[in-house]
């Protein structure tokens, strides 16, 4: 489980757009990438893996959590999958091209592929799906691929001196089954959405809002020591998080981002109610912390 399907309950909706009703503003330019394929979800997840290879190698400090993708082989291991020796060298081979493109900066077919195969395992440990197109590439998806990047890197959008990659937020994240962002840069917590539609969905803003109550959540229990549980992923990740000052989406096809000072939030004059709700509401769906 996991903010999104925490998000799905009609009683929560219900609840987060009485208290928040949707302030997203639609992107103003024309799309820029346009998708060559119908293989959104693949190459959704495939961007977001080549997305923090570039943030890594344009921002000055960066912290990260482990690929999604290393959970699937972890899963493939446990459920004795025929094809966990093939994610385990398909992962091996990423790292090896992610390293290349981190030194000479140039965007190999090679990087893409990889990023397309990662974002298929990581269907292994978000739905329990084992892939069966690994090593198989539509020519359109690189295109697409290559096309979010350029339109990234022309935006100028996503720049800064200190991004998390896919930042948790402790054991307020376990309030929800699971929860990660996607970046947060200079304080700055940014959901990144890989969509032809110039539109700001409710539930864009609902999950926006969602990750700022969980960030002050999780501020608030290292504040109060109740930090039991939680592990840093790798050497890079930091427990603690930048106080956040703003947040937004970035939306990958028109190479803009739409951002909101976060009092839009937390200076609500309903926000300490909002936010004992959230607790109250969490703990009975998942009932731990």
């Amino acid at each position: 489980m996991s903010l999104t399907e925490f998000l799905k309950n009609a009683d929560v909706r219900e609840k987060f757009n009485e208290a928040f009703p949707n302030q997203g503003k639609r992107p103003g330019g024309d799309v820029q990438a346009p998708p060559q394929t119908t293989n959104y979800p693949l190459v959704g997840t495939a961007f977001d893996y080549l997305l923090r290879f570039y943030l890594r190698r344009h921002i000055g400090a960066y912290n990260a959590r482990q690929w999604v993708a290393e959970d699937g082989y972890m899963h493939a291991l446990a459920y004795r999958l025929d094809i966990a020796d093939e994610v385990r060298e398909i992962i091996d081979e990423a790292e090896v091209h992610r390293d290349e493109y981190l030194e000479t900066g140039t965007l190999s077919r090679s990087l893409i592929e990889s990023s397309l195969d990662l974002a298929r395992i990581d269907g292994i440990y978000r739905s329990g799906r084992e892939p069966t197109n690994l090593g198989e590439y539509d020519d359109g998806d690189i295109i697409d691929c290559i096309q979010l990047i350029e339109t990234l890197n022309s935006s100028e959008a996503l720049t800064g001196d200190v991004v998390y990659l896919n930042p948790a937020f402790g054991n307020a994240s376990k309030l929800v089954g699971g929860a990660d962002a996607d970046v947060i840069l200079d304080g700055m917590l940014v959901d990144v959405k890989v969509t032809k539609i110039s539109t700001f969905k409710a539930d864009y803003w609902r999950q926006l809002v969602g990750y700022m109550t969980l960030a002050d959540i999780h501020a608030t229990l290292q504040e109060e020591g109740i930090c039991e549980g939680f592990e840093p992923r790798d050497n890079n990740y930091w427990e603690s998080l930048p106080e956040i000052t703003e947040f937004g989406v970035y939306f990958a096809r028109h190479g803009e981002l739409v951002t909101y000072p976060a009092e839009v939030v937390y200076d609500a004059d309903h926000y300490p109610e909002f936010r004992s709700w959230f607790v109250d509401a969490a703990l009975s769906e998942y009932g731990t912390i």
